[in-house]
């Protein structure tokens, strides 16, 4: 697409297709804005070659139409606040609904299951949506779900998309807008840039925006598999010295499990399905990726002492680095960063994503209630989105960083003369959440936000 027929200055261009930059687009569009987006297709927004699904709840199907034994292993564990965010935008219920689970549960241990048992270990925190008043704590949705219904209503939206990626910018030659040079020779312009561009976003590069990104020492393993024992909507996770293992409640399992070759044939049609996170030191996620299939779900069915029973892989297993990124800033000169672009978390919490929708609705919501005609790109403006994620994000980033480092058995801290004093810290913390039912209603009301 060349954009010629479009506005020669977008109000807004967002960088960025993967399901925070489609969600960014939609939602500025609908706060009256005029909108570009820029950058090649997001993995998963594809449907030409799709063939037909269920329908979600709109009438149609706009993702993740595929057979029932192929399911994504990326997966986003979406609060109340990003459901509300994706009907306001109709990507919700353009998702296919058959495959979105609901966590209705949801239990934490501070040690895996196959470990030395004793009548004095800390027992499980149980948050529950039917005590926190709400009608789910999570949903489970795949990512190429969530990204198709997104992709499919800005298609609706007939946004100027220019599928390049971005190459220069220039935030200085024109003092009404920002000129964008992409990797085709296109040029445009807009009055606001949105980086929506992940954890190395060419737009903070560009902008001069310092930032920085720690690995942590550990890798995300992750999987799916079909269970002999049901979910029961409730989602499991454990510490320890495997790192931190999450059990995630998928639609149930209908029997299209595809077991390696060296893997013995179940014995029963399985009723559950799940995915799992398993953030493994990087040895023992080297380890993991190396076995069979059929040992991966042996060795998960072991660390989680077989709460959902006999596991079947369904496919291969995958990895990636985790890591933390920060930035001195959210905001510049005509540009505002969103998700993975101004913050990166551990994913033990599972509040990545919903981190970034989060500054997807804050961002609309500062750019709908500007004073008209104020420009969307004025820097004053950008700082009033700035602040208002400022505590959020922080809260999270310290929440997520100071519990992987409370629970790595394997950090300097753990392993030096504070280890005891440390371990006892985290037992008599653990035993405080665990029996009060206050605190647990208070960190869910903080998670569901």
């Amino acid at each position: 697409m060349t954009g010629s027929r479009y506005a020669s200055v977008f109000d807004v261009a967002v960088v960025g297709r993967a399901a925070v930059g489609l969600a960014t687009g939609l939602a500025l569009a609908r706060a009256g804005l005029r909108v570009a987006m820029v950058g090649p297709d997001a993995a998963g927004a594809e449907t030409a070659r799709s063939a037909p699904g269920q329908p979600g709840a709109a009438g149609f199907v706009a993702a993740s139409p595929h057979a029932a034994g192929d399911w994504d292993n990326r997966v986003f564990a979406l609060s109340p606040s990003s459901r509300a965010l994706l009907e306001s935008l109709g990507a919700w219920q353009a998702m296919d609904a058959e495959r979105i689970a609901p966590v209705h549960d949801m239990r934490i241990w501070p040690e895996a299951a196959d470990g030395p048992s004793s009548a004095f270990a800390p027992k499980a925190i149980h948050f529950s949506a039917w005590q926190a008043g709400i009608d789910a704590l999570a949903w489970i949705v795949e990512n190429r779900n969530l990204t198709r219904a997104l992709a499919q209503a800005c298609r609706f939206a007939g946004f100027a998309t220019f599928d390049s990626p971005l190459s220069a910018l220039d935030l200085e030659g024109d003092p009404a807008a920002a000129r964008l040079v992409l990797g085709d020779g296109r040029t445009l312009k807009a009055r606001l840039v949105v980086g929506a561009d992940g954890a190395s976003s060419r737009v903070r590069e560009l902008a001069g925006i310092a930032g920085s990104l720690t690995d942590y020492p550990q890798r995300a393993v992750v999987a799916n598999f079909d269970t002999s024992l049901p979910h029961r909507d409730c989602a499991y996770q454990w510490f320890g010295a495997h790192g931190i293992l999450a059990l995630l409640p998928l639609p149930a399992g209908t029997g299209h499990a595809q077991p390696s070759a060296s893997a013995a044939a179940p014995t029963a049609v399985p009723t559950g399905r799940c995915s799992i996170v398993w953030s493994a030191p990087h040895a023992l996620a080297d380890e993991l990726l190396a076995l069979e299939p059929a040992d991966l779900a042996a060795r998960v069915e072991a660390v989680s002492g077989g709460a959902l029973g006999r596991m079947t892989p369904i496919g291969p297993a995958a990895g990636w680095p985790l890591r933390l990124g920060k930035v001195d800033s959210l905001v510049a000169r005509r540009v505002a960063l969103v998700g993975d672009a101004a913050h990166v978390v551990h994913p033990l919490a599972g509040q990545g994503m919903n981190l970034g929708f989060g500054d997807v609705q804050v961002l609309a919501d500062t750019l709908r209630g500007r004073e008209a005609p104020r420009d969307p790109g004025e820097l004053l403006l950008l700082r009033r989105y700035e602040r208002s994620r400022a505590e959020p994000v922080l809260a999270m980033r310290l929440a997520t960083d100071g519990l992987q480092k409370l629970f790595d058995t394997g950090s300097t801290l753990s392993q030096g003369p504070f280890g005891a004093p440390l371990a006892a810290l985290r037992g008599l913390g653990w035993r405080a959440v665990a029996s009060s039912g206050l605190l647990r209603r208070l960190l869910v009301s903080q998670a569901v936000r």
